[in-house]
């Protein structure tokens, strides 16, 4: 299982990870790049910080207005 698989199935479980978190799990040495990726291939990951300023990820709903900027720029692509 690739380390994108298993981002996605920690974050399918409804919880955050930070990067110390997913280095531990998973072995991602850079969170930010996996991030980044998987937002890419269209994931809606958000970035939150924790209670004590750590950055943590979850994965979340895009919103209407995100979904409708997504189409328009997609249609000026094409």
């Amino acid at each position: 299982m690739t380390q994108h698989e298993k981002l996605i199935g920690f974050f399918n479980s409804g919880k955050e990870i930070t990067h110390k978190q997913a280095q531990g799990l998973f072995g991602v040495t850079n969170l930010s790049a996996r991030v980044s990726e998987l937002r890419g291939m269209g994931y809606s990951i958000y970035t939150n910080r924790t209670k004590n300023g750590k950055v943590a990820y979850r994965l979340g709903t895009p919103s209407k207005r995100m979904v409708a900027l997504a189409y328009e720029i997609g249609r000026a692509h094409v």
